[in-house]
Order: C-alpha cells, then sequence, then structure tokens
C-alpha cells in the first residue's frame, strides 16, 4: 500500500484566488526591552543551572521524605 502512485487531485481548470491585504497588526514598542530580555536570561539561566537543580531537587527528595515517611 505505501507504494501506490498517487494522482495529482489538483483541478488545473479552478480559478486563481486574488489575495486580500490585510491591515498590519498594531505593534507596541517597549523602550527597556533590552532590560526585559536580560532578566529574561538571567532567570533562564538560573533555571538550567546544574548545581542549582541538583540543589532544588535534593531540597524537594528531602521534604517529600519528610512528610510522607513518618505517616501511620
Amino acid at each position: 500500500m505505501h507504494n501506490m502512485i498517487i494522482e495529482d487531485e489538483r483541478d488545473l481548470d479552478a480559478p486563481i484566488e486574488v489575495p486580500v491585504e490585510v491591515s498590519s497588526p498594531n505593534i507596541e514598542f517597549v523602550e527597556n526591552e533590552p532590560i526585559r530580555f536580560q532578566n529574561f536570561l538571567s532567570r533562564f539561566r538560573e533555571i538550567r543551572n546544574p548545581e542549582g537543580h541538583f540543589s532544588l531537587r535534593n531540597a524537594l527528595i528531602d521534604y517529600l521524605w519528610e512528610e510522607y515517611s513518618n505517616t501511620e
């Protein structure tokens, strides 16, 4: 089945559609955009930091161990 030849199903006699102009969206420029981007990058680096990741992971493991190990 996967080796079957598929015929072109387009209608070659169909009329050509004329494109419609679309108005451009309003774009709001922010003056402190580089500062916002730098803040984003610093937060991204904190998230991707392996030491921070393992520290948060171990803190979560300790919390869950304390929370659910003494349930009787």
